[in-house]
């Protein structure tokens, strides 16, 4: 590793800020999950071969820049006195110099405690990232009365071209008829409030099948109540009188 390899590494290198590292140059590239991508590198702020902050790029692998950040040492580390040096009586901001072609820290040199600092910086920055790349939870609505076990199956079919996508599908076919007795009118209650409960715990709701009972317009208006964007395949709405905020997308995947 050359000396801004070795430097990244006391930053990055355990791999809990950013993922699977990989250095090169005066770069850290790695994987925030999914398909966002963080690249971390040493930048000068206005003085030639003086490296006083890192930049750090977020990327989608598919959509390219998502953000940038520059992190300045002078606000993770602040200033450092330097013992015996009269030339920084109030102390200096922390930098890397090159000297006859050599980098090094000049005047300086971090403690564990600084590169610390840094690293809660940068994590900090990035949480928010990570948040936004977890998958989405998406609730299945679908028909359930009339013929059960067909639906009930439609329904997992529904499910698992959600997962194969990448959501967390939250199918309430699957996870309530098991337990609770559809034709005992105290249990079917208690399953269709725990399926609203549901609803408001995902981030989209997907509707299927042409025709879309009560139970479905329950969770479509909880949606609609709770800002749970909704939406639908379908060329028609079950119930026209009830279709505004409705989104038809073909594709279903919330615009993703």
């Amino acid at each position: 590793m050359n000396f801004f390899e070795q430097e990244l590494a006391k930053i990055f290198g355990a791999g809990d800020v950013i993922e699977r590292p990989e250095f090169s140059g005066s770069c850290c590239v790695g994987s925030l999950g999914q398909d966002l991508r963080i690249k971390a590198e040493f930048v000068t702020c206005g003085v030639s071969d003086q490296y006083e902050a890192l930049r750090l790029t977020v990327l989608n692998r598919i959509g390219g820049e998502v953000d940038k950040i520059t992190v300045k040492f002078r606000d993770t580390m602040g200033l450092k006195l330097v013992p015996n040096n009269p030339n920084f009586a109030e102390g200096i901001v922390p930098h890397i110099w090159i000297h006859k072609d050599k980098p090094e820290w000049y005047a300086y040199k971090p403690t564990a405690e600084d590169y610390t600092r840094v690293r809660k910086s940068v994590e900090n920055y990035l949480k928010t990232f990570r948040e936004q790349d977890r998958a989405k939870l998406v609730y299945v609505c679908a028909p359930l009365r009339g013929d059960v076990e067909a639906n009930i199956e439609f329904a997992r079919s529904k499910a698992a071209e959600l997962f194969l996508q990448g959501y967390i599908p939250i199918c309430p076919h699957l996870m309530f008829p098991p337990v609770a007795d559809v034709n005992n009118p105290a249990q079917d209650k208690q399953a269709r409030q725990m399926g609203l409960q549901l609803v408001g715990l995902c981030s989209q709701v997907n509707v299927y099948g042409p025709e879309w009972t009560d139970g479905m317009w329950a969770e479509i208006h909880r949606a609609e109540k709770m800002g749970v964007p909704v939406y639908t395949d379908q060329t028609t709405l079950g119930r026209s009188s009830r279709q505004k905020n409705i989104n038809k997308n073909k594709d279903r995947d919330g615009g993703r």
